[in-house]
C-alpha cells in the first residue's frame, strides 16, 4: 500500500523502517529485536498473557507480519510501534478464543459414524473473511456503550464533535446555558462511553486485560478526538 505523504502525521522514518524490515535488511531486524519485540511482549503481558503465552503469540505476530505480509499494510499514518502492538492485541484475542473453544477431535465423532471427524471438517465450506476479533469486539462494545450513555449528553457530544457546531451556538440551543454546561455534558458522554465500553469488554472477554489507550490505538488515527482521551 502506498503511503499518504500529504498527511501531516505521516511517520516517514517509521515507514522507511517498515520497508527495510520487509526487504530483510539485517540492521532493521536487529532494531526490531531491540525495540519492537519488547513492545509487543509488554503489550501481551499487560493484557494478561503468561510469559509462555506471550512468546507463543509473539511468534504468531511475526508470522503474520512477514509470512503473511501484514506489515505491507502499514502506511506510516501512525507510529509503527502502535501498528504492531495493535496487531499483537488482535492475535492475542484470536489465541484466547481459539484455545478456549478447543475440543478433542474424538468429541466431533458420533458412535454410529466410523468416519474420521477431521475429514468431515476438511469438507466444510470455507467461511468468508471476517473482521479482526478485536475490531469485532470493539464494535460490539461501542454499540452497547452508545445505547446506555445519557441521551442528552450524547447528543451534545455528537453535535459538537461530529457536526462541528460551535459551543456558543449549542449554549443558545440549550436555552442560553453557560458554556461550562456544554463542556461538562461532552465530558460526561465521553466518560460514559469509555466506562461502558471497558465494562462490556471485561464481561465478554475477562481474560483480555485491555486499556482505553489500547482501544484508542485499535480505532486508529482521530479516534481520541471522538472517544475522549485515555486514562
Amino acid at each position: 500500500m502506498n503511503p499518504d505523504l500529504s498527511t501531516p502525521s505521516f511517520h516517514s522514518a517509521d515507514f522507511e523502517f517498515a520497508q527495510d524490515l520487509l526487504e530483510g535488511v539485517s540492521s532493521a531486524w536487529d532494531r526490531f529485536a531491540s525495540e519492537l519485540k519488547p513492545a509487543i511482549l509488554s503489550r501481551l503481558l499487560a493484557q494478561g498473557a503468561t510469559n509462555a503465552d506471550a512468546e507463543e503469540v509473539l511468534g504468531l505476530v511475526m508470522e503474520k507480519l512477514w509470512a503473511q505480509k501484514k506489515l505491507a499494510a502499514y502506511t506510516g499514518s501512525g507510529p509503527l510501534q502502535g501498528f504492531v502492538r495493535t496487531m499483537a492485541s488482535n492475535v492475542w484475542l484470536e489465541y484466547l478464543r481459539k484455545h478456549r473453544r478447543m475440543i478433542p477431535a474424538t468429541n466431533l465423532s458420533r458412535e454410529d459414524d466410523p468416519s474420521d471427524p477431521m475429514e468431515g471438517l476438511a469438507c466444510d465450506t470455507a467461511s468468508p473473511p471476517q473482521e479482526s476479533p478485536l475490531a469485532e469486539l470493539l464494535r460490539d462494545a461501542l454499540t452497547h456503550a452508545l445505547l446506555v450513555v445519557d441521551a442528552e449528553a450524547l447528543l451534545v457530544m455528537r453535535l459538537s464533535l461530529l457536526q462541528d457546531i460551535k459551543q456558543r451556538d449549542l449554549c443558545a440551543l440549550w436555552g442560553g446555558c453557560h458554556e461550562g454546561t456544554i463542556s461538562r455534558k461532552k465530558q460526561e458522554a465521553m466518560e460514559q462511553i469509555r466506562d461502558a465500553t471497558l465494562a462490556y469488554i471485561s464481561e465478554r472477554e475477562p481474560t483480555l486485560q485491555i486499556s482505553w489507550q489500547d482501544l484508542i490505538e485499535a480505532c486508529g488515527e482521530g479516534a481520541e478526538a471522538i472517544l475522549g482521551p485515555s486514562v
